[in-house]
C-alpha cells in the first residue's frame, strides 16, 4: 500500500535540492554570503531525506522476500529497472550538453562517462567526486546500498536486516582509517541515513503504525510531485543552467526571484519527463523483464520433465541389472 506521506517527502526532498542549487546560482557559491550556508544545509537535508526514505522503502517492499530463493536477483532487477534507464539517458544527455555548452563536466571523456553509468566513483578534473551528471553522486551511494541489501536478502529477515545495518555502520567506522580513494569515499557517514530508514521501517512494523487519514489527505496533494521527484532530481541541473543563461541575457544577474522561477521550471520539467519518458520506460522495461522471466520459467519447466525422465531411466537400468535400451526415454533425450 502506498504511503502518501512518503511521496510528499520525496517531493519536498527534491525541492530542497533544487532550491539549494538555485540559491547557489544567486549567491555564486560565495561562502561569505549568509545565504550560501543556508543553501548547503537545504541540499544536505534533501539528500539525507532521500536516503532515509530509501532505507525505509527497501525494507518495506522486501519484507516478504527475505530468505526466498532468487530474492537477490529479483531485488536487483527491480532496482535496476527503477533507477538505471532514466539515469543513463540523463547522463548521456548531460555529457552532450556539457560538451556543447562548456559547463561543468566539459572535460569528461568516454572513461568518465562509462564510470558514471556504472556508478563507479572517480575524481574529476576539479578534484571532486562528481560524475558526468553532477547530482548522480547520490546514486553511487544508492547503488552501493542496494548491493549490500541484495547480498543480505537471501537470508532470513531476522538476520538480513540487522546485517545490512551493521555492515553499513562497521564499514563507516573502517572508512575512518582507510586511505583516500573509492572505498573511503563510499564509507562516508552519509550512508548511516540508510540505517535510520531501516530502523524506522522496523519500528513501523513492530508497532503496527499506519498512516493517519489526517496526514494522508493533505499528502495526496503532493503525490504527483513525489512520483516525479526522481525525474525532477535528474533534470533540474540542466534546467537551472538554461534558465540562468536566459535570465542573465534578459535581466542581468539573477535576483531572488530566480529561485522561485528555477523551482517552478524544474518541477514542470520533472513532471513532463516523468510522464513522457520515465513512466513509458518503466512500463517497457518491466514488461520486457516479465517476458524474459516467463521464457526462463517455461524453459526450466520443459527441462525438468526431461531431467526426471533421464533419472528414472537410469534408476530402472540399475534395478533391472542390465543395459536395456528404453526407446521412449531415448527419443525424449535425443
Amino acid at each position: 500500500m502506498k504511503i502518501h506521506f512518503l511521496q510528499a517527502l520525496r517531493a519536498i526532498a527534491a525541492w530542497l535540492v533544487v532550491t539549494d542549487h538555485a540559491l547557489l546560482d544567486v549567491t555564486h557559491g560565495d561562502a561569505r554570503n549568509p545565504a550560501t550556508p543556508v543553501a548547503w544545509a537545504m541540499g544536505s537535508v534533501g539528500v539525507c531525506v532521500f536516503f532515509v526514505i530509501s532505507g525505509f522503502i527497501m525494507v518495506q517492499i522486501s519484507w516478504d522476500d527475505f530468505g526466498r530463493r532468487g530474492a537477490a536477483a529479483n531485488f536487483l532487477r527491480r532496482r535496476i529497472i527503477r533507477i538505471v534507464p532514466l539515469y543513463w539517458l540523463a547522463t548521456v544527455a548531460a555529457f552532450a550538453f556539457h560538451k556543447v555548452s562548456a559547463t561543468h563536466g566539459a572535460n569528461a571523456g568516454w572513461s568518465e562517462l562509462l564510470r558514471s553509468m556504472l556508478f563507479i566513483p572517480y575524481r574529476d578534473a576539479e578534484d571532486g567526486w562528481t560524475p558526468v551528471l553532477a547530482q548522480g553522486w547520490t546514486l553511487n551511494y544508492e547503488m552501493f546500498f542496494y548491493l549490500i541489501f541484495a547480498a543480505a536478502i537471501a537470508f532470513p529477515r531476522q538476520i538480513a536486516v540487522p546485517a545490512v545495518a551493521g555492515a553499513l555502520v562497521i564499514f563507516t567506522l573502517i572508512g575512518l582509517s582507510l586511505p583516500e580513494g573509492v572505498l573511503a569515499y563510499l564509507s562516508s557517514p552519509i550512508v548511516l541515513w540508510f540505517v535510520m530508514g531501516i530502523g524506522l521501517a522496523l519500528l513501523r512494523r513492530w508497532c503496527g503504525l499506519i498512516e493517519p487519514k489526517w496526514l494522508a489527505r493533505p499528502a495526496k496533494f503532493f503525490e504527483a510531485f513525489g512520483d516525479a521527484s526522481y525525474s525532477t532530481y535528474l533534470v533540474h541541473g540542466v534546467v537551472l543552467t538554461l534558465l540562468l543563461r536566459i535570465w542573465v541575457k534578459a535581466a542581468g544577474a539573477p535576483s531572488d526571484w530566480f529561485i522561485l522561477a528555477g523551482l517552478a521550471a524544474a518541477t514542470i520539467a520533472g513532471l513532463a519527463i516523468h510522464a513522457a519518458v520515465e513512466r513509458p520506460i518503466l512500463r517497457a522495461t518491466t514488461n520486457l523483464s516479465k517476458h524474459v522471466g516467463m521464457l526462463a520459467l517455461a524453459s526450466s519447466t520443459v527441462a525438468w520433465p526431461r531431467q526426471m525422465t533421464g533419472w528414472s531411466t537410469a534408476f530402472s537400468r540399475r534395478q533391472s541389472g542390465g543395459p536395456k535400451r528404453d526407446t521412449t526415454a531415448s527419443s525424449v533425450s535425443e
